[in-house]
């Protein structure tokens, strides 16, 4: 390697990297003094990979010996990565954690992966082994020089002893629920976000990605796009906790995501995740390189999460505000989305709980609900099916709430007119009870669970303007019940819709 490679590579004013300082020349790592400290830096530039760097001496400079490691550290013994030999970086790189601008050298975001001591424990004419002691890694490895390749000097790193200590268990994936508020707030104590119109998923982020769905389905295989996540994650494991969401002109649509999950065809598959992608929109996090969060306040958790992302077009943080819901739900119904969360700071996370310490104040209402039958359609429809007949579980019985003919395209009646053969015919739900709308009803099997929006649940009990948005895998019929019917619709008791405007105690 030629002399002062690091500044040769770099233009100082327009990276925020810190300059080499003039660094004459690069120390060969098989015979320099070592020195005591090393990090790894996560490196997302044109091909996410990790730098590892060891602190040496250049006479009597400290500089860092680095290798690019493409898949990062081995994590288990006897695994083999590649690792490139690259220039020697100052030594005030250990703390860079930061953007290098496109089209700079090695442009992309860089997050300190880990940092600590090490101790070199042997090195021979063609072998390093070293012994690192991170806030993530613990354990020996070697370095094994094997000569250069297509211009780069190659290495190879092998994992020879793990000493990291056991983690804790991971908590139970099950999404912490909401409870249904009044009128937006404003107070110090919360924290305001967006609420997402989409599929709730909990990311399980390791050496790969694995998506559960609130109801513990493994849905992995339905987003291909997602399938990478783990790699925008700043650690060894994690569990997040977010949204899938399909964007129509930068708005959520939950009818554009219903066309996708019920897919299970590969082929089709792949095809709908390029013409329509999915974001995971992360908002929590449960678990973090072997520790368990959920007994941590939401304060805590929102900072850790914000040190663990690193956005892509596939993961994004959901943006949050201090204090000020009243503007962020103005902005939310400006721009068409569906409400906004309200969210305790002190609030620790309970999975698989409803808290009054999380609130959604929404825009509009939504609805969860189970089709028992159809209508013929008329007019345009004709020769399709002209509403979905509506109902709930109330005990163990159906209740009637209305039907549903809106909301659908020629996508989600295609899609739709199949689940319903699938669900086969039945016996009637209920008594017609003189109701017009159920009249010449086609009923089928209580098995599908449909989301609609709509403005009002009346006295009467049905849903005032219901607006189909797609059919649900994940969520059982059982689920929708007229007691979660009335809470989600802002309803008390059969009485007609209110809003308190005092802010949660």
């Amino acid at each position: 390697m030629s002399s002062s490679q690091y500044d040769e590579k770099r233009e100082f004013e327009l990276t925020p990297e810190p300059p080499g300082g003039g660094i004459a020349g690069d120390v060969d790592p098989l015979v320099a003094p070592v020195g005591r400290q090393f990090v790894i830096q996560q490196h997302h530039a044109t091909a996410l990979h990790h730098d590892l760097r060891l602190e040496m001496l250049n006479g009597e400079t400290p500089v860092l010996v680095s290798w690019a490691v493409p898949k990062g550290l081995p994590r288990r013994r006897g695994q083999r990565h590649l690792a490139i030999h690259v220039e020697d970086h100052p030594v005030g790189y250990a703390s860079f954690s930061g953007t290098i601008p496109e089209g700079e050298y090695g442009g992309g975001v860089v997050r300190i992966f880990d940092a600590g001591t090490y101790e070199m424990v042997d090195r021979t004419e063609e072998r390093i082994t070293f012994r690192l002691d991170g806030e993530r890694l613990a354990g020996t490895w070697h370095l094994v020089h094997t000569g250069p390749e297509d211009g780069r000097d190659q290495w190879l790193a092998i994992m020879s002893e793990d000493l990291r200590p056991p983690g804790e268990e991971q908590p139970p994936a099950e999404p912490m629920l909401a409870t249904l508020a009044g009128d937006p707030f404003d107070d110090p104590e919360w924290l305001f976000e967006p609420k997402w119109d989409g599929i709730r998923a909990i990311a399980v982020c390791g050496e790969k990605t694995r998506l559960l769905s609130r109801n513990g389905k493994d849905i992995t295989v339905a987003y291909p796009e997602l399938h990478r996540i783990h790699s925008q994650v700043v650690a060894l494991d994690a569990m997040l906790d977010g949204e899938i969401v399909a964007l129509a002109d930068g708005v959520p649509s939950f009818q554009l995501l219903q066309q996708r999950m019920h897919l299970r065809d590969g082929s089709r598959i792949e095809q709908a995740a390029k013409k329509d992608p999915v974001v995971y929109m992360v908002f929590d996090m449960l678990y973090l390189d072997g520790v368990d969060l959920t007994g941590r306040t939401l304060t805590e958790r929102r900072e850790l999460l914000e040190e663990t992302i690193v956005a892509s077009e596939r993961i994004a943080l959901s943006p949050v505000t201090d204090g000020t819901g009243t503007a962020l739900f103005e902005a939310a119904a400006e721009q068409g989305l569906e409400g906004i969360m309200a969210k305790k700071r002190r609030s620790t996370y309970r999975p698989g709980a409803r808290t009054q310490e999380w609130l959604k104040l929404k825009v509009v209402f939504d609805a969860d609900v189970v089709i028992v039958g159809w209508t013929e359609g008329e007019g345009r429809r004709s020769g399709h099916f002209g509403s979905l007949v509506m109902a709930v579980y109330d005990g163990d019985a159906l209740r009637y709430v209305g039907n549903v003919g809106t909301g659908f395209d020629k996508a989600s009646l295609r899609d739709v007119e199949e689940m319903l053969a699938e669900a086969g015919p039945a016996e009637p739900s209920f008594s017609p009870d003189g109701s017009p709308e159920l009249r010449d009803v086609h009923w089928v099997t209580p098995s599908l669970v449909a989301r609609v929006e709509h403005r009002q649940l009346t006295k009467a009990g049905r849903l005032r303007a219901p607006s189909f948005q797609g059919l649900r895998d994940d969520k059982s019929p059982e689920e929708c019940t007229w007691k979660q019917l009335v809470a989600e619709s802002g309803r008390q008791s059969g009485e007609s819709q209110s809003r308190s405007s005092n802010s949660p105690s």
